[in-house]
């Protein structure tokens, strides 16, 4: 009878074990072989000793696959990471590429405006003609001319007298906008620096200065924004409205109370302007758009 149940437990054990190792069976390794039982002590060491190789094989085997699985989250991540900054250097190309295609449209087409206080013009598909200083009469006098011009920093000249006549004169123009804490409005204190400016040339067909907004109508293109300026109320000089750029650059030694044509914040003022919507003594604001 226990001759007849060693048997059998050995048939299960070879059974077990033919189980377990049918990869190394195929491979014809002796070690794997089908096991031959002698004694119950045998039997029982021999299932351990396959049960603990099958363990270590497993943790292996486990072992193996964490690492496998952190190169393929290493890889997974690296690969994010390079596409997002494949993806981010395509968007930068690509505004540049319609900036200049929008430069190279121009053609005959477009119209100019100029930027006051800045010395560039906005990355929209605009090109630079030139940059300079702002000029204009001096704010005391009662002639002259009421606009202020955009002086190219190159001029040319033709027949000339290298002394002072009669008749009217360029000056050029300084930042004003008493009465205020500056830094507020601009970032910082332009008072009596001189004034640049840049000629500005876009695709776009239509050019309008807005005021008392620093945001474009839907449909329009904001080209910069900023406070709209005109000279002292009280000064003979009479001036035009025009828009300095909210962030202003200034001239490079040009910091001498020397005046000539000054800008000056624009304030609203209640009667005949209605109140509201505008409110009474307050700066008003300005867009330049084109379409």
């Amino acid at each position: 009878m226990r001759q007849t149940v060693f048997h059998e437990s050995c048939s299960i054990f070879i059974t077990l074990m033919m189980l377990f190792n049918v990869a190394a069976f195929q491979s014809g390794d002796p070690a794997t072989q089908e096991p031959i039982c002698t004694s119950r002590f045998d039997f029982d060491y021999k299932v351990l000793s396959k049960l603990v190789a099958l363990e270590t094989a497993q943790s292996l085997m486990r072992e193996t696959i964490r690492k496998q699985e952190d190169v393929i989250k290493e890889i997974r991540a690296s690969a994010s990471q390079t596409l997002e900054q494949h993806n981010s250097e395509i968007q930068t190309l690509l505004v540049k590429m319609n900036s200049v295609e929008s430069i190279f449209s121009l053609g005959g087409s477009g119209t100019v405006y100029i930027r006051w206080g800045r010395t560039s013009c906005p990355g929209n598909g605009t090109e630079l003609v030139y940059d300079g200083y702002a000029g204009g009469s001096h704010y005391s006098v009662t002639g002259g001319a009421a606009d202020v011009l955009c002086l190219p920093n190159d001029p040319l000249w033709d027949v000339y007298e290298d002394s002072t006549q009669s008749g009217a004169y360029m000056y050029g123009a300084e930042y004003q906008f008493t009465h205020r804490e500056r830094g507020k409005f601009f970032g910082t204190d332009p008072f009596d620096k001189d004034v640049p400016c840049a000629v500005c040339r876009t695709a776009r067909s239509s050019v309008m200065l807005l005021p008392a907004r620093n945001m474009c109508y839907d449909g329009w293109t904001l080209e910069y924004n900023g406070y709209l300026s005109a000279e002292h109320s009280d000064h003979a000089g009479a001036s035009r409205f025009t828009c300095m750029d909210a962030r202003p650059e200034v001239l490079m030694g040009g910091g001498k109370d020397e005046n000539g044509r000054l800008f000056y914040f624009v304030e609203a003022s209640c009667g005949s302007l209605r109140c509201p919507p505008y409110v009474n003594g307050r700066e008003l604001t300005c867009a330049v758009c084109s379409k």
